[in-house]
């Protein structure tokens, strides 16, 4: 299995230079809206279009993950961030809301975890109870997709005091790396965005670790691996 994961895109079309791939899956992890520079809504917005007719007409190899910022339109008007655009938003929430079912919380594969900001360890025990209530065959990834299809699913949206939330620890579309990058699941090898950072950064070892992808402010680099 060749996977390959595209941080946050924030409008940039960037992405599109994946053309060609032999990347058996692809994993947008979020953040779709809300440019983090000089990006017209127009563009956005085309931009947007552009990934979901992408995710349409592969819908088996292609995976959208939710982010912070685009809870705040899907869910429009709970869970509000920095960056929130009044003006676009009633085209984000209808373009959220009409294509609802494209969009996921986290992509399992093996033991490598998928998610917008990523699953700490205190998060998951203080939802322990909860979680466990959904998990099956030890699948953490379709446990949290179970969670947010259900009238359960704000648990996933909780941020912590280094994001400015009122909530003891972040959870899967809000965690900050200064909560993740020493606190991090063992038994899964986590991929999230999130966290800006220059590069690709992986901690952990063989056994458990995490990895943060969202570079694309600075560079276009895709995080790929290869598995059995």
């Amino acid at each position: 299995m060749h996977l390959l994961a595209i941080g946050d895109i924030h409008g940039r079309d960037s992405w599109k230079e994946i053309s060609g791939t032999k990347a058996d899956h692809i994993v947008f992890v979020g953040d779709f809206v809300d440019a983090r520079r000089d990006i017209e809504g127009p563009a956005i917005i085309r931009n947007f279009q552009d990934i979901l007719y992408f995710k349409k007409t592969e819908p088996d190899r292609v995976t959208l993950l939710l982010g912070n910022h685009d809870i705040q339109y899907f869910y429009y008007p709970d869970y509000r961030c920095s960056g929130f655009q009044a003006d676009l938003q009633p085209t984000y929430t209808e373009l959220f809301t009409r294509n609802a079912n494209l969009f996921q919380i986290a992509f399992q594969y093996q033991q490598y975890l998928f998610t917008h900001a990523g699953v700490s360890t205190k998060w998951y025990g203080y939802h322990q109870h909860l979680i466990e209530k959904y998990l099956a065959e030890n699948r953490l990834g379709d446990a949290l997709n179970a969670i947010h299809r259900s009238e359960e699913r704000k648990i996933l949206f909780e941020a912590g005091g280094g994001r400015g939330g009122m909530h003891p620890y972040g959870g899967p579309v809000w965690a900050d790396k200064s909560e993740t990058e020493a606190d991090y699941l063992i038994g899964y090898h986590q991929v999230v965005g999130h966290s800006r950072v220059p590069q690709f950064i992986r901690n952990g070892d063989e056994r458990s670790s995490i990895t943060y992808i969202d570079v694309l402010t600075r560079r276009t680099e895709f995080y790929e691996i290869e598995l059995p």
